[in-house]
């Protein structure tokens, strides 16, 4: 209990030294929000909002809110299938896409099924309903950007840490 109540007071007193520096920097893309704990307030970090472009199709928008609402809160490892699922229901792909790896998405995407990469290289920048493709961890990870943060089979406010590839969305005719 002891070393509970020392961690909380040490994070009492450094957190809110950080958050001030840290959003002085505009490079830096988290803001740190207040909750009010037992003896006083804890700083943490907050995604920033994602940002919507109203050129992207409407069907990536509602297959980020099927994969969304799809997820569970920690990964199944079938990042790709929740999001090729989720694109087929939408309409956003006319048929189920054949690539098996995560990492081999975003070539798929755009050689079959219409899709361009955005000149993006921060997935929190992305737009709401963009596809991040990411290399690692073997077959890599895929993923669409939310309102809230990120989706595939687990959703997540915060960007995943491999490498990424690329960000991909379809443009509405």
């Amino acid at each position: 209990m002891r070393l509970l109540k020392a961690f909380s007071l040490l994070l009492l007193l450094t957190l809110p030294k950080l958050a001030s520096a840290q959003s002085s920097s505009s490079s830096y893309p988290f803001t740190y929000v207040p909750i009010p704990v037992v003896g006083g307030t804890l700083w943490v970090p907050q995604a920033p909002a994602a940002s919507h472009d109203s050129r992207i199709d409407p069907h990536l928008l509602k297959a980020a809110r099927i994969a969304d609402a799809n997820a569970f809160p920690h990964s199944r490892l079938r990042c790709w299938q929740y999001v090729k699922t989720a694109l087929l229901a939408a309409g956003a792909v006319a048929r189920y896409p054949a690539t098996n790896y995560a990492f081999q998405a975003g070539a798929e995407l755009m050689s079959h099924h219409g899709f361009v990469r955005l000149p993006i290289h921060d997935p929190y920048r992305a737009p709401v309903g963009a596809v991040l493709v990411y290399q690692g961890g073997g077959a890599g990870h895929v993923e669409f950007r939310t309102e809230r943060g990120f989706a595939s089979d687990y959703h997540s406010s915060w960007a995943c840490r491999y490498r990424l590839i690329g960000v991909y969305a379809k443009f509405s005719a």
